[in-house]
């Protein structure tokens, strides 16, 4: 059920009896959830006109499950959280729609980011949910993406590079299991694998980590150390064939063009790369780089007029 525009829509031409009950399976079809969690999105919500109360949750779970919904009463091994088991609204795939599926979800992942990976992921989950037959079932979610990591490691790793957070980490690396140290900062999906980059300790540089080979980490401190040194570069580039670099990340793709972040702890040789690409690029930030290469460009011009 896709989001409505409050402003361009009647809400007096709908059933709110009806849109609280579509609305909340909706959310429970994607995940498991307590009554805070239910309260909470219907508080976000613009159609609803009033806070929603525990009372109100009990009546629309009855609803549901008056439709034929099977939804588990909220208890402590379930972290008193609704989850819905089943719906009446099944659906059937035959065996080249699954193919098709398989086909299109290969192809689609190839050039996109990590959240569009974890997307259709939720999605053939949602698929998979509706789906009564179990082979059919067990063939689409065997070929999701990420199927050896779990999302609740994800998320946390997200949030160490959201705040940039030195961890110590296990690693398996080979037989053994090694102990690394980084400050991290970005995840990367590419072809098929999740990687967690960021300053390494070990090497002294930029580096990365498989996350599928990250047996445990531990957070030892939420504040820049030696990445402080490393220039995140934004830059617009008019080539949509281009191959992106290790320690690049594709951030949206307009027309003719693409966006780009570009990690680097030398701006010596962001310099370099940006004079080769020439007037097939623009810098988009930090304007202190900007600055810097502007007046390298004019250095090299003035040099090369006098002779």
């Amino acid at each position: 059920m896709e989001k409505l525009e409050k402003l361009t829509f009647n809400t007096r031409q709908i059933c709110l009896t009806a849109y609280k009950g579509l609305f909340l399976l909706k959310h429970l079809i994607a995940k498991p959830l307590n009554k805070e969690e239910i309260i909470a999105l219907f508080k976000n919500d613009d159609f609803i006109p009033q806070n929603i109360s525990q009372e109100n949750i009990r009546l629309i779970i009855n609803t549901l499950k008056e439709l034929g919904c099977v939804i588990s009463k909220p208890e402590i091994k379930n972290n008193y959280k609704y989850e819905l088991l089943k719906t009446p609204f099944c659906l059937n795939l035959s065996k080249e729609e699954v193919v098709l599926i398989n086909k299109f979800r290969k192809n689609f992942i190839e050039n996109v980011d990590l959240d569009t990976v974890l997307g259709l992921n939720s999605l053939i989950n949602i698929i998979c949910f509706l789906i009564e037959n179990s082979h059919t079932k067990e063939t689409l979610q065997n070929q999701n993406e990420l199927p050896e990591i779990k999302l609740s490691l994800i998320e946390k790793l997200k949030q160490c590079c959201k705040n940039k957070s030195t961890v110590i980490f296990e690693y398996i690396s080979g037989k053994k299991i090694s102990i690394l140290e980084m400050q991290t900062s970005f995840l990367k999906y590419e072809k098929g694998r999740l990687y967690i980059w960021g300053f390494s300790s070990k090497y002294n540089d930029f580096s990365y980590l498989r996350v599928d080979k990250i047996k445990n980490f531990k957070v030892i401190n939420n504040e820049s150390k030696g990445i402080e040194n490393n220039t995140i570069i934004r830059y617009r580039l008019f080539n949509t064939d281009y191959f992106l670099e290790n320690n690049e990340v594709f951030v949206e793709k307009k027309d003719n063009e693409l966006i780009i972040d570009y990690y680097v702890e030398n701006n010596f040789k962001a310099i370099q790369k940006f004079l080769e690409f020439g007037d097939n690029c623009k810098i988009i930030s930090p304007n202190s780089f900007k600055s810097e290469l502007i007046q390298t460009i004019r250095v090299i011009r003035r040099t090369y007029y006098n002779g």
